[in-house]
Parts: structure tokens; sequence; C-alpha cells
């Protein structure tokens, strides 16, 4: 191994595992270790677009949830009700008999959106988080 690699170990479902060979697989990664770097390396990314948004943004958070899980529903229900400000509209989609998605139509400020979606990835049946927003103050900056 490479005197610049760290070796680490990690837990994760059997059926998380299977996906991650079939991306193995069906992209060609050399390994699993190549593959969790570029997963990695998308997940870094993520975080610090996130962290660094500024000002006005709309956009959509897009959460993906067990609707069995403890009391996620009524706690994402109370959530919208807290920034009822940032959030201008709710999808709410059955993918599943357990799992629903719902789509957040966003426009508040960098900083309402983000603790927005970080509350909602610690919920408990929280599987995914997805924030897609635009700077909606970019056109008071250009000429």
């Amino acid at each position: 191994m490479a005197d610049d690699l760290t070796r680490v170990s990690m837990t994760v479902p059997t059926a998380l595992l299977d996906d991650l060979d079939d991306v193995v697989a069906g992209w060609d990664y050399d390994s699993r270790s190549e593959a969790m770097r570029d997963a990695l390396r998308a997940l870094v990314t993520e975080y610090r677009t996130e962290t660094a948004m500024e000002g006005t943004q709309r956009g959509s958070v897009v959460v993906q949830y067990d609707h069995h899980a403890g009391d996620v529903t009524e706690t994402m229900t109370a959530l919208q009700h807290e920034f009822e400000d940032a959030i201008i509209a709710v999808q709410h989609v059955h993918l599943t008999h357990d799992i629903c998605m719902e789509t957040l139509a966003v426009d508040g400020t960098g900083a309402e959106i983000r603790e927005l979606s970080n509350r909602l990835r610690a919920l408990s049946g929280v599987k995914q988080v997805q924030v897609a927003v635009v700077d909606a103050d970019a056109d008071d900056r250009q000429t």
C-alpha cells in the first residue's frame, strides 16, 4: 500500500455492500477502495458546497425516509412548520410500502437551508437528504 494511503474499516449493511459491488462492476472500478474514494470525494464536495451557501438560495431539499421509523413523520412535519419562512411548498410521494420521499421547495438564506437539511439528516429513519439550490442573489451581482 502506498505511503499516502491510510487503511480504514467500515461496518455497512450487507445490502449496501452488494450495491457497492454492483457499482464497482458496472463502472469498471479496479476495487471497492477506488469506488469508496470517489464516493468520499463526492461527499466532501457536497459538504463544502452546502457549508459555503450564502445569501438567498432557491431550490429543493429532497428527503427519502422510512415512515415507519419512530416519529420521523411527525418530526418532519414539525420541522416544516419551524422553517415555514424558508419552505414554500412540499410534495410527498410514496415510493414503496415503507419508503416515502418529500421534496421541499425552499427560498431562504443559505444558513436556514443548511440548518434545515442538517436537522433532517439527523432524524432516525431518514435514508438520504439531497440539497439542490441556486444562488438567488447572483442576478444582483452580474452586470
